[in-house]
């Protein structure tokens, strides 16, 4: 055998042998496959490819979630806070815009006006078809002062107004009240129940 072949073979016996060093497998575990890229290389493709999708859906999740916080929160900010409605006080009736008292003492004319007024009121004044249609069932039976008197040879209501009403009106006397659909008149000094109204206004409710 040559010294050629003698020196080739304890190489190749080596090379065949001796186990990798780290060196060796890290440069193996990076060995590029061509047509295929290593991992990395992988990784830095899919950052590029998928990034702004990602960013997108984390936009898209942090728009749902403000939105459904926002209800909530208005929610808390309002919860608590009145609301404010058109009302009547306690053992007042409302209806159309117009808070009505119907008492359950008696007194005379002047006296109801007095009472009803010390209460912002005045006693009932009636201007249209559907007030009297009202206070014909609020009253039922008995028979009650209204804010309404003669002054000479006209009738005035309590604000300064001019009875205009089809209301038959029996009496000549100077106060007047309502019995049964017709309008009576009678001394003011007369003890009978009495009617106030006056207009809701806006009352706080939670």
């Amino acid at each position: 055998m040559g010294q050629g072949e003698e020196e080739a073979f304890p190489c190749t016996s080596r090379n065949m042998e001796e186990p990798l060093g780290p060196q060796d497998e890290e440069a193996s575990s990076h060995t590029e496959v061509p047509g295929y890229p290593d991992k990395r290389t992988h990784r830095r493709v899919l950052g590029k490819r998928c990034g702004p999708y990602l960013a997108y859906i984390l936009v898209v999740v942090v728009v749902l979630a403000l939105a459904a916080a926002l209800p909530v929160q208005s929610a808390g900010r309002h919860e608590g806070c009145p609301t404010l409605v058109l009302a009547c006080p306690d053992d007042w009736v409302g209806y159309r815009k117009v808070c009505y008292y119907l008492s359950n003492e008696e007194g005379s004319w002047e006296w109801s006006q007095e009472w009803c007024s010390s209460h912002g009121a005045s006693l009932a004044v009636l201007q249209r078809e559907w007030e009297m249609e009202f206070l014909l069932r609020l009253k039922g039976n008995t028979d009650v002062w209204l804010g309404l008197q003669r002054q000479g040879e006209r009738l005035e209501w309590v604000d300064g107004s001019s009875f205009n009403q089809r209301i038959p009106v029996q009496g000549q006397e100077p106060c007047l009240f309502l019995k049964d659909h017709d309008l009576w008149s009678s001394s003011c000094s007369k003890q009978r129940p009495y009617v106030c109204s006056k207009a809701s206004v806006l009352m706080g409710t939670t």
